[in-house]
């Protein structure tokens, strides 16, 4: 090997541009309001770990996810029924139903069922906000620090590329052809 040996704390050129070690704490804390609140406090260490890449900009935009997130989930189970059963349809009443025999029951759909929709509508567009999605981190380049590709997925992708040529020409042999630029 030529030039000089690295050394074993260095830090590498680049490494804090993209895929910088985690220092021991970095990023936002979590508010007292949300530590005061247990269903919150458990969503907020799911979002946001003690290391964490929100800045503290973030910090109203994480409280309203955190409040969506727990309010879902207190509809959730506000609808669940006998045996884990979810009801999204009450009753209110009966319909018919002469000299005492039961009537025909008369339903409608479980406000919580609205509820939740907003839920879902509200949590999709903050964790769009904060970069949390799939979408959002391509959007905003953040991809290639979700999926690295190793040797091996470049070499895999290589022989993947060779088999399908191998199918194409039978005897592994391919031909070459000189064509003149027009």
């Amino acid at each position: 090997m030529k030039g000089r040996k690295p050394q074993d704390g260095a830090i590498r050129r680049g490494l804090k541009d993209r895929y910088g070690l985690a220092e021991e704490r970095r990023g936002v804390a979590m508010p007292p309001e949300v530590a005061a609140d247990l269903v919150q406090s458990e969503i907020w260490s799911l979002i946001a770990p003690p290391v964490n890449n929100f800045s503290e900009a973030d910090i109203p935009t994480l409280k309203l996810l955190v409040y969506w997130h727990a309010l879902a989930a207190q509809v959730q189970q506000d609808m669940a029924g006998e045996y884990g059963a979810i009801r999204a349809l009450e009753q209110v009443g009966e319909k018919g139903g002469e000299d005492g025999e039961p009537g025909t029951p008369v339903t409608r759909k479980h406000p919580g069922v609205s509820v939740l929709k907003t839920c879902s509508t509200e949590i999709r567009a903050l964790s769009d906000q904060l970069g949390l999605s799939p979408l959002a981190r391509s959007r905003i380049g953040l991809m290639d620090a979700v999926t690295v590709k190793t040797a091996a997925d470049t070499a895999a992708m290589f022989q993947s590329i060779d088999a399908a040529y191998a199918k194409l020409l039978p005897d592994g042999e391919a031909e070459v052809v000189e064509v003149e630029d027009v």
